[in-house]
């Protein structure tokens, strides 16, 4: 928030009323009258005389203003938030198809929650007692009550870049150990899953085993394009992988996939052409996919997102390498891997390293799996895990 002066000329536009203003944001200000006014062209000494006492005077109390504020001796509401509603600003800036669950559970929290007003929900310590809350529902899945937090707290962020409240920084839903053992499919499943062919939407079938083979989940294989897919020639052998942007990141997310992968992405078309024929809808993509695993057998509730993690023990049988399944994973770091995955351990990283080093935008580094393995300080620093790609581990 910042204090200016502000000027208005009157009628005859020979003088300046001059106010004091609390600007929010471009659009958004609260303007007080200093009862001042001053000569638009001053012409006699008087006239000049005056306007420079009134200089002096309306610059020492932005001055003075602007310490009370600083010192916080002077609170600025904004009218804006003060007359908003809280539900009608999270509807506003919740974008999200699940808004009205997330609302709903909100008015399970506190059924009062229609009669507030943005700035009596927007502070630190009502957004804890709800946070409090919704840690103790156990009707509903754990991940599902930390997708609807982080929903709330996009809506009120968004809300506070338009200036309509002072957002405090709230921490994530702590999700309980209990609740983060992932299911895979097993072979067996796998193979029910081949033989069985979905009544509508066939491509579910391919981009679900694609998945197996990449770890990407439904969303980034309904926005797959054939220019995601590339392709390059090392010593004898030719390399596939996959190149998606993230624009939230600002950065590539790469990987490496086997040959026989290719088979389910099936006959290659245009670069601009999606890959994989998907419905629109996420809960359409779902329902395909759980009407086929029934149609062949499979009745437990395993998801379409059950691959990834498929795809994460497969390679952690493979190698017994847990920095490999979160670099392969996009995780920053092996402790965010064993979150997901507390099976895995990193015990025995160094004896069962076997990767290839390869960097995309460069030449190719080492040229065989049976290498040493690389200086602890190469391979990760503060915990963080540091750049290398896998090629043919499956």
């Amino acid at each position: 928030m910042k204090i200016q002066i502000w000027k208005r000329k009157n009628k005859t536009k020979n003088k300046n009323y001059i106010y004091i203003r609390y600007r929010f944001s471009q659009k958004k200000a609260n303007v007080e009258s200093l009862n001042l006014w001053e000569w638009v062209s001053p012409k006699t000494k008087i006239e000049k005389q005056h306007n420079k006492e009134v200089q002096l005077s309306f610059l020492e109390t932005k001055r003075r203003k602007q310490d009370d504020y600083e010192n916080k001796r002077l609170i600025i509401e904004n009218k804006q938030e003060i007359k908003a509603y809280f539900k009608k600003v999270f509807f506003e800036f919740c974008y999200q198809k699940n808004a009205k669950s997330v609302y709903n559970i909100l008015k399970n929290c506190d059924s009062k929650i229609d009669y507030y007003k943005l700035h009596e929900v927007v502070n630190k310590q009502y957004l804890q007692s709800i946070k409090e809350k919704l840690e103790n529902i156990t009707t509903i899945k754990k991940s599902t009550i930390k997708k609807y937090w982080e929903s709330l707290k996009s809506a009120l962020i968004k809300a506070h870049k338009e200036s309509l409240c002072e957002y405090p920084n709230m921490e994530k839903i702590k999700l309980s150990t209990l609740s983060q053992n992932k299911k895979y499919y097993s072979e067996k499943e796998l193979n029910q899953l081949y033989k069985t062919t979905p009544d509508n939407w066939e491509d579910i079938k391919n981009a679900f085993f694609f998945a197996c083979y990449t770890g990407l989940s439904l969303g980034e294989l309904y926005s797959l394009r054939w220019e995601n897919i590339k392709s390059k020639k090392i010593i004898n052998k030719t390399v596939y992988y996959y190149s998606i942007y993230n624009e939230i990141k600002n950065s590539y997310k790469k990987n490496s996939f086997p040959k026989k992968a290719m088979i389910y992405l099936g006959k290659e078309k245009k670069i601009s052409d999606k890959i994989f024929n998907l419905p629109e809808k996420i809960s359409n993509r779902s329902k395909i996919f759980k009407l086929w695993k029934q149609k062949s057998g499979i009745m437990n509730d395993k998801t379409f997102h059950d691959s990834r993690h498929t795809f994460a023990y497969k390679i952690y049988k493979e190698t017994k390498n847990i920095y490999l399944v979160a670099e392969t994973l996009g995780h920053n770091n092996i402790e965010i891997t064993k979150t997901y995955y507390q099976d895995m351990d990193n015990n025995n990283f160094y004896n069962n390293a076997k990767y290839i080093k390869y960097d995309y935008n460069k030449k190719f580094k080492n040229k065989s799996t049976n290498i040493k393995p690389l200086r602890k300080k190469n391979v990760f620093k503060h915990g963080n895990l540091l750049s290398y790609k896998n090629l043919g581990y499956i």
